[in-house]
Parts: structure tokens; sequence; C-alpha cells
């Protein structure tokens, strides 16, 4: 049986409604070659002390509000819930994949404002953003070098799924919704992530149609729900309060698919 690993993705919105998607390398082992929302696995370092302490809006209250996922009846799971613990490091991990891949940073300074590109210490960020990505210097000592936090508030809980078992790589993926800082330029890493774009839903599910836009199951599924709506706010609101239920989808012929009953309810 293959190990389910943790992982945490966003979904990057801007006005008036589009999504940051970037394209994965042609080596990568899952999903080569695929547009898709900036993530990845947890790491040690995202369930360490200094990652927390440089972390905001973790209080144990939050995580639960946000951590709400009811597994339906339909498509039963093994995974076991969260704990509050790995929900933290979720949340860590969310903000340091955002900033290693799409070079954005959630973030507040020791003053409570939100960091701007202006700021002195940003000229250096690009050039750590690689060390961070690279291994040599951990989020959270880039985080303190310039005493900044990163902001685990501006992240809501908008679904989680988990690869069905037909697959030899599995991950229980929870993914994030976030508004972006109207100052920062998303960026691929152009090491893990290629080619990146913003886009609307609808623009994008149209491309994938067309058979220009290469996307996976689980993003498209995304972009599908993401297509209802107009606007950065009506998105926002619906993120916030929307129910989430845990979809491991059924593998199939051609690819993967989950109840009719349940398409507009996850």
């Amino acid at each position: 049986m293959s190990i389910v690993r943790l992982a945490a993705t966003v979904i990057l919105a801007r006005a008036p409604l589009e999504i940051y998607l970037a394209r994965r390398s042609a080596n990568a082992a899952f999903a080569p070659d695929a547009f898709v929302f900036p993530g990845g696995t947890i790491e040690a370092q995202d369930a360490t002390e200094s990652a927390r302490a440089r972390t905001l809006a973790l209080e144990p209250e939050r995580i639960e509000r946000e951590f709400r996922a009811a597994i339906p009846e339909e498509l039963g799971s093994d995974e076991p819930a969260v704990s509050a613990e790995a929900a933290a490091t979720l949340f860590i991990a969310a903000l340091r994949e955002l900033f290693e891949e799409a070079g954005v940073l959630l973030g507040r300074t020791a003053t409570g404002e939100t960091i701007s590109t202006c700021a002195n210490d940003w000229k250096n960020a690009a050039e750590e953003r690689t060390a961070v990505r690279s291994g040599t210097l951990s989020f959270a000592d880039f985080l303190r070098s310039h005493d900044w936090y990163a902001d685990a508030g501006a992240l809501m809980l908008f679904s989680h799924w988990i690869t069905p078992p037909s697959e030899p790589r599995r991950y229980n993926t929870h993914f994030f919704f976030a508004v972006a800082p109207p100052d920062q330029a998303a960026l691929a890493d152009a090491a893990e992530t290629h080619d990146g774009l913003w886009i609307s839903p609808s623009a994008a599910l149209q491309r994938h149609q067309a058979g220009t836009l290469h996307l996976v199951y689980p993003t498209i599924k995304h972009l599908e729900r993401l297509s209802a709506f107009d606007s950065v706010e009506t998105a926002l609101d619906f993120a916030r309060c929307k129910p989430v239920l845990t979809i491991v989808p059924k593998a199939t012929a051609d690819d993967f698919e989950i109840p009719a009953m349940l398409e507009n309810a996850w």
C-alpha cells in the first residue's frame, strides 16, 4: 500500500477573478507538464517551533474552524482527520510553497503591516527564495532575517482531496484559497514550475478543452467550481463559509470521477 503524504496547495486569486497556474516540470514525478496551483508536500521544517513562531493566525480555535472536512458516505476514506498540530503544519507548508513556487509572500511586518515589494529588504527576496527552495535557508530563518511573519490568516481552507488508492503516488491535499497581495507579481520558480500565468477559470477550462492547456482532474474540478463566480470578493465569501467534504475520486478507464450528487457539494 502506497504512503499517503500530507500536502498543501494554494488557489491564488486576483481581481476581477483570475487564478494563478504554473506548469510543472516535464521531469516531475507527479503530473509532469500539467498546469497546477502552487503547492507541495509538507517538510520537516514546517513543523518546527521556529516556523510556528514566525507564522500568524495559528490559534487553535481558528484551526478547528478551518479544518472542518467531513467524509461523505458516497466516498469513504480510511485516512484519519488531521490533528491540530498537522493542520498548523499544513498552513505553514502552504505559505512556504507559495513563496517558493510563485514568489508570493503572504505576510506581515513586525508592526502588522502587509509586506510591500517597496520595502528595502524585498530586493533580496529573489535570491533568498532560491535558497529557501533549495533547502539551504529555512523559511523561518528567511522570515526572521527580515523580521517578517507569514500570515496564515490570509489562507482559507477551500477543499480536501485525497488521491485514490489506485494511484502509485498518493497525497492528502488541503487546498487553500488566498487573494494575491496587490504589489506582488507571481513568478514561477523555473525549477519545479515554469510558464506561470494568470487566467480566468472559464478561460483555463476552454483552453483545456481545446487541447492547449494541460490540466489534471483535481485542477479541472476546482476551476469548474470557481467559474461560477465573477469576482474575487464573491469567490472569497464562498471560500469562507462553504462546507468541506473529503473527496477521494474513483479511478475510471479514462481519468477519475466523483458521484454526480457531489459535483457542487464538496
